[in-house]
């Protein structure tokens, strides 16, 4: 499909490594810009993965304003409001374009401010329990699954499996006729506004998963299956039961799909057999129910670590924005909740978050970069530290038994963490270092 095409790929990474990988592996001739100049990649073994590869890396300089290549993939770490893109905005697509055009098997997509990483892995746990293969792949990292970029999950995939994907809203700036069998939005708040001009801008980019999907859930719009036993979930929080019903619903609107496309398959004869013995309506097979109530939760999402004289910790550092930290309280049900915030604020308005706790006995612990600005707009006389350890000693202090402490930081963690996962490991620890 693509011998003998042109393509550039803006942004090395890990996605626009798998882009040069499949292209190159499709006859193209492919060319890596990155801005960054090689002494200061964040991973210089991506340029030495792109030159093995045969693709021509241009290194360290802007981004071209006409490139020559006849097609423009972009890493959705680029603004989309970039001039180089926008200057040339009809040969630019994204990462999720060119993985739906080189894929064998078909995508279920998954989007949301809040809640996408885990609907993603428990799709996948519900539809493996069904007897289909499916792939755990696209934005998703670090949930301690198989997990693969989207790009090389589709240059792997083969026409029995399904991709289950959770794709950005930076992945769906650039989408064309990406048109997913079922897509599903989990919720839509104040997030990344640093790269969009607007919250309307980021909503209408969440919303273009829908505009050739033939299945639209929006969780939003009690979009999902209401499951018929809603307790014994092992995953923390009333909003997991939420994100069982999206998987449950992303799972049969998957399996009815395949059965309209005439497989013969065993887990679909099985399925149909199901079907049938109840009145012949689409179902969730009892199997894939049972999955859901099992699965555990995903590494740094809401994640029980221990509980220690009576207090339970919870992990949540995935938490990245106030509207998160507000859901994140609520899901459990108990009052109080010492929580830790902080962070790197993505100039997102705190106001909520204020507003919300002035009828809680919530207790807030700052650290971080932003710890100040974020206690000004809390309107509290919260106290602030300089680190998560010290603002973690404190509440590990104040918690009784009963209570919980929770790390739901609603900020980026760049100031004093590689990553979230850094962020989560170093607070798994302090749990752990209370218990030696």
């Amino acid at each position: 499909m693509l011998e003998g095409q042109s393509i550039a790929v803006f942004g090395l990474g890990r996605s626009g490594l798998a882009v040069a990988r499949a292209a190159i592996s499709r006859g193209a001739t492919v060319t890596v810009y990155d801005e960054t100049p090689r002494e200061k990649l964040g991973k210089p073994e991506l340029a030495e993965e792109a030159g093995g590869l045969g693709a021509r890396l241009v290194l360290g300089h802007s981004f071209p304003m006409s490139a020559f290549e006849e097609t423009i993939v972009v890493n959705p770490a680029i603004d989309h409001r970039h001039p180089a893109l926008q200057s040339q905005k009809e040969k630019v697509i994204g990462e999720v374009e060119f993985a739906y055009r080189i894929s064998k098997a078909p995508i279920v997509a998954i989007t949301g401010t809040n809640g996408k990483s885990t609907t993603t892995a428990m799709t996948v746990v519900a539809l493996r329990a069904a007897g289909i293969d499916a792939i755990l792949c696209g934005n998703i990292f670090g949930s301690g699954l198989p997990e693969m970029p989207l790009t090389d999950a589709a240059d792997q995939s083969t026409p029995d499996q399904v991709l289950v994907a959770e794709i950005s809203s930076f992945q769906l700036d650039w989408v064309r006729d990406f048109a997913p069998i079922a897509a599903a939005i989990t919720t839509i708040t104040p997030d990344h506004l640093d790269r969009y001009d607007s919250f309307e801008d980021y909503a209408a980019t969440k919303l273009r998963i829908f505009q050739n999907a033939a299945v639209k859930i929006d969780a939003r719009e009690q979009g999902y299956l209401i499951l018929e036993a809603t307790t014994g979930f092992k995953a923390i929080g009333e909003h997991n039961v939420r994100n069982a019903g999206t998987a449950a619903a992303l799972t049969v609107a998957t399996l009815e799909w395949l059965l309209s496309q005439g497989s013969s398959s065993q887990a679909i004869q099985a399925y149909r057999r199901e079907r049938e013995s109840k009145g012949n309506q689409a179902t969730l097979p009892n199997n894939a129910l049972e999955a859901l109530r099992e699965f555990p939760g995903l590494a740094h999402r809401m994640q029980f670590v221990a509980e220690v004289q009576g207090v339970r910790y919870i992990n949540n550092s995935m938490c990245t924005n106030p509207a998160a930290v507000i859901a994140s309280i609520e899901s459990l049900l108990t009052e109080p909740v010492h929580v830790l915030v902080g962070g790197v604020n993505k100039d997102l308005p705190f106001g909520p978050l204020r507003d919300y706790l002035q009828a809680k006995t919530h207790k807030v612990y700052l650290f971080g970069r932003d710890a100040t600005q974020i206690n000004a707009e809390l309107s509290q006389n919260w106290q602030v530290y300089d680190t998560m350890k010290q603002a973690f000693d404190a509440a590990a202090k104040e918690a009784k038994d009963g209570e919980i402490v929770m790390l739901a930081p609603g900020c980026a963690s760049m100031d004093q963490f590689r990553d979230f996962r850094h962020r989560g490991d170093v607070f798994c620890q302090l749990v752990k270092d209370l218990t030696q």
